[in-house]
């Protein structure tokens, strides 16, 4: 059911999202649930996303880092987004468990931090008295995808964030992701003296803290210089500002807020439906379709070009090529057939491999 208003504010740090078909209904709805804040009452007519924040404010805020309790709070928004936000003496065992099942397409580590989260709230509902029994003994965690760290964009994907991203206040931003290979931390630490324009090269020698402050890289490998692609020069000319000029803002908010936006005009280009300004479920774009995978595709894509896994290693800022190697080892069909006209060519090669030139 749409309804015509709606109010969202956090109150005394609970989140309150609430709708009604008049004002007036609307505005005794937020007066009753402040108050039910204030008294701090836990019953189970509150709904799944009000419980949920309290949760998180309560119990994660000052035991996490703002970094993870970020992550914490998307994951919620998720779940609610998933399940539906149900009063919590509505959802059932069935539903949570629905759900999970229906995340087996996704890589088992998004799985994993849905179900964890999923566990620590039903239990604190039932410690709390919200629900009769402890649902999480029942709920049974499916397997995904096998999880990496990031993954490579498909070539669906690479079209519609491409021309998302024309004109987009993050597209300088993705494109150094993309085309350079750096991490999000290192993009948001960039002087402008750090791009030299003459030799096409990115000098990383600095990364953004959690905190907001710009600090010395990951690891001592991390301090590299990278080329840059031909193609991103003019981007980068139109944009060049003072040498000791910072390219990005340092804080996390633009970022996150940044690359939702670009999933959320993704999403559009690619024919998710909406209604008033909202998109509406299900979504065309993969739920794991992170920031991060541009990395990963960066890394993919020198595999695809040829470049020797050390050099890829060392444009990756890995302290290990070992690293480096468990993303090289995703053979694509392009590198196999590569290798494959290679070894083709060289008549040599081919005798030793049968055993004819021995």
């Amino acid at each position: 059911m749409k309804y015509k208003y709606r109010h969202v504010e956090t109150y005394n740090g609970v989140k309150i999202d609430l709708r009604a078909n008049d004002k007036q209904t609307l505005h005794n709805k937020v007066e009753q649930r402040r108050a039910r804040i204030d008294k701090g009452l836990i019953d189970g007519s509150m709904l799944l996303s009000e419980f949920g924040s309290q949760f998180l404010e309560n119990c994660k805020r000052n035991t996490v880092s703002e970094a993870w309790f970020r992550d914490l709070s998307y994951t919620l928004d998720t779940i609610v987004d998933g399940i539906g936000d149900k009063p919590m003496r509505n959802i059932k065992p069935l539903h949570l468990q629905g759900y999970l099942n229906s995340l087996v397409a996704l890589s088992d580590s998004t799985i994993k931090k849905r179900y964890d989260l999923i566990k620590q709230l039903f239990r604190h509902a039932y410690a709390n008295g919200v629900t009769p029994d402890d649902y999480t003994k029942q709920l049974v965690r499916p397997v995904g995808t096998p999880s990496v760290h990031g993954r490579s964009i498909t070539d669906t994907e690479r079209k519609y964030l491409l021309q998302v991203l024309e004109g987009h206040r993050g597209e300088l931003f993705c494109k150094i992701m993309l085309y350079c290979g750096l991490r999000p931390s290192e993009v948001q630490a960039l002087q402008w003296k750090d791009i030299n324009l003459k030799t096409e090269t990115i000098s990383v020698n600095k990364s953004m803290k959690v905190n907001g402050t710009i600090g010395s890289p990951k690891t001592d490998a991390a301090v590299r210089t990278v080329p840059i692609p031909a193609h991103l020069i003019p981007l980068l000319k139109a944009n060049y500002g003072s040498p000791f000029d910072y390219i990005f803002s340092h804080n996390h908010t633009w970022r996150r807020r940044m690359w939702e936006n670009v999933r959320r005009e993704m999403n559009i280009a690619m024919g998710c439906k909406m209604y008033r300004n909202e998109l509406v479920p299900p979504y065309p774009l993969a739920d794991d379709f992170e920031l991060y995978n541009l990395r990963h595709t960066y890394c993919t894509d020198l595999e695809k070009m040829g470049v020797p896994i050390n050099i890829a290693s060392r444009f990756m800022g890995h302290s290990s090529i070992l690293i480096t190697s468990k993303i090289y080892t995703h053979a694509s069909t392009e590198a196999l057939e590569t290798g494959r006209g290679l070894i083709n060519q060289n008549t040599d090669i081919i005798g030793i491999l049968d055993g004819t030139n021995c």
